[in-house]
Order: structure tokens, then sequence, then C-alpha cells
């Protein structure tokens, strides 16, 4: 595991102090929870934009649907 040296604001930090002490939970603990809630919704966004700018470059065709619609087997029991 790496060190890495960061700066927060007092009132934040004293935020982390009092919400992570009841839960046993060290400020680096704290802090990594953080980040890697922070990066997943990036990766999210991140596929959302590439989402968009592909719709965008091919656009969805609505007759489509109704081909698929017409071959789907559909269990009957």
């Amino acid at each position: 595991m790496k060190h890495v040296q960061i700066s927060i604001d007092h009132e934040t930090l004293a935020m982390v102090d009092r919400v992570g002490k009841p839960l046993g939970l060290r400020r680096s603990a704290i802090v990594r929870l953080a980040l890697r809630e922070w990066l997943s919704r990036k990766a999210v966004e991140r596929f959302e934009q590439e989402w968009i700018g592909a719709l965008g470059r091919h656009p969805d065709q609505p007759e489509r649907a109704d081909q698929w619609l017409g071959i789907q087997a559909w269990s009957r029991k």
C-alpha cells in the first residue's frame, strides 16, 4: 500500500472523525472508501457518455424493434 499526503479542511476532517469513530473506521479507511465510490461514479459517468456518443453516431431505429418483436420466442406454460 502506498502512503499519500493530502490536505483536508478542518470542518471536513471533524466530520470524518465524528462519523468514523463510532464505526471504528480510521481516517485512511474512510478516504479509501470515498475515493473508491468516486471512481465508481466516474466509471459509470464515462460509460454513459460513451453510450450517449454512440447513440448520437448510430441512433436507434424504432422499426428494428418491431422486427425483433416478431421473432421473439415466448414460452407458454
